[in-house]
């Protein structure tokens, strides 16, 4: 047995401290491909692979593609029973929530049955790079020595064919990527445990990054994604959509393992520094200045959320919300010149943005909790008060929400221009979630007989 870590070691993690769960459920083709893709990983064979399964009437299937897949490997595989307790899920029968209760049975077996320091969570329907097991192996020292950060994925959001070029390059964001990423035993056990959602209703990703109480904490994401998403006959991705197509066209790493170099870059104040000053150096643009950008030089273009889905066409980002930022700010290509971009959202990036591109929540608002079923711009007209629509954006976090209402089954994500506020409605699929958004923009005028609002009033 070898001694356990230090806590400030920076050596690569040892193949008894780390184990790779592969998340399945009865897509015996999908899973063969994933594990034909890891066998191919340098040392591979000296690390403990899992693969978690969910489907009780497609085991015996699902454990014959193991043994053809990866017959030279030690592949344990791992049986999902059903959760009881206070915290068993409220049901079982959505697609988001089946998903959901396997995240969450692999996170306790890897963690509280196994033991493991550290374990990689990858999907069956994802191929993998060259090092993709050198990148968490030589990223992980970060988590321990770095208390702002709390994963490492496989996954950039924006990693689209004309964005992206350097496959040695690392960076940090807020919004949680997935799709291949690690953690360590201290995230599931003291925060995540007790946490996990019994109705994530837009998914337990969506929930990782607004109701866990992860965020502000970041993930260490490759420049090039060390994973490839290959299957449109899944949950979220269907063929011939758009989303699919743009899967497909995801360029990945060709990059060996130990071609990282030094990650000490990426530690909290390093990185900092660095981005303020590169954003000091920046010309500040309007969204009307897209348009034959100097190749040599970079820019900073401030934007309000509301704005971001046109920006993202513009720039061939992720359309649907706001991806791969750190503190407000996505780093990109322009595809048409390829000059630096940086796009950022004036409520986030305090620090970043000059003070006269900044935007602060009016000094004298006062936030309260409307009636059941009420507008915000009935409830702060009642006051003697004015609502403004995009003071709503200040207080569309699950801290804000949590301060007025119970919250009793937690603080999820859904979409509705009602948001944010507390689903007083028990039959509800929301029933006593608190609900925050990053795809809806709130006004003040929505109202759902369902939910009561948090709203956010300023002076006539």
């Amino acid at each position: 047995m070898q001694p356990p870590r230090s806590p400030v070691s920076r050596e690569p993690l040892r193949p008894d401290e780390l184990v790779i769960v592969v998340i399945a459920h009865n897509r015996p083709d999908c899973l063969e491909r994933c594990l034909a893709a890891l066998a191919q990983l340098d040392e591979i064979q000296n690390f403990r692979i899992a693969v978690s399964l969910d489907d009780p009437s497609s085991f015996g299937n699902m454990e014959a593609a193991v043994r053809r897949a990866a017959p030279n490997l030690k592949v344990d595989v791992w049986r999902k029973s059903k959760l009881a307790g206070d915290r068993a899920p409220l049901q079982s029968k959505t697609a988001v929530s089946k998903i959901s209760e396997h995240f969450r049975f692999a996170l306790a077996e890897s963690f509280e049955r196994q033991q493991f320091e550290f374990a990689i969570f990858l999907e069956n329907d994802l191929l993998v790079s060259p090092d993709f097991l050198w990148l968490f192996r030589a990223a992980a020292w970060l988590l321990l020595e770095d208390p702002s950060l709390f994963c490492v994925s496989a996954w950039n959001d924006n990693g689209f064919p004309g964005l992206v070029s350097n496959e040695s390059k690392l960076f940090r964001t807020d919004y949680f990527p997935g799709l291949g990423w690690m953690i360590h035993k201290s995230t599931w056990l003291g925060l995540l445990k007790e946490e996990w959602p019994r109705f994530p209703s837009t998914g337990w990703d969506h929930w990782l990054r607004h109701g866990s109480g992860l965020y502000p904490r970041e993930c260490i994401v490759p420049e090039i994604s060390r994973t490839h998403h290959f299957d449109t006959r899944g949950t979220n991705v269907k063929a011939g959509t758009p989303l699919a197509k743009k899967l497909n066209g995801m360029p990945s790493s060709r990059l060996q393992p130990k071609g990282l170099g030094d990650l000490e870059y990426l530690l909290h104040d390093s990185y900092e520094a660095e981005i303020r000053q590169r954003l000091h150096k920046a010309e500040v643009i309007g969204p009307d200045h897209l348009t034959a950008l100097n190749p040599h030089k970079a820019y900073v273009l401030p934007y309000f959320r509301r704005d971001y889905k046109k920006l993202a066409q513009k720039l061939q980002l992720t359309e649907a919300q706001p991806r791969a930022a750190h503190r407000g700010v996505i780093s990109t290509r322009d595809p048409s010149s390829g000059a630096r971009v940086y796009l950022a959202d004036r409520m986030k990036s305090q620090g970043l943005l000059p003070d006269a591109e900044r935007a602060e929540p009016h000094l004298l608002r006062r936030i309260e909790k409307a009636q059941p079923g009420e507008s915000c711009a009935n409830m702060c007209a009642r006051i003697g008060m004015h609502c403004a629509d995009l003071e709503l954006e200040f207080i569309n976090n699950c801290a804000a929400l949590k301060r007025f209402f119970p919250c009793e089954e937690g603080c999820g994500h859904q979409v509705g221009q009602e948001i944010p506020c507390y689903v007083h409605d028990i039959s509800k699929d929301t029933g006593k979630q608190c609900l925050v958004t990053d795809d809806a923009i709130s006004v003040c005028t929505a109202s759902n007989a369902a939910t009561s609002r948090l709203c956010s009033c300023v002076p006539l």
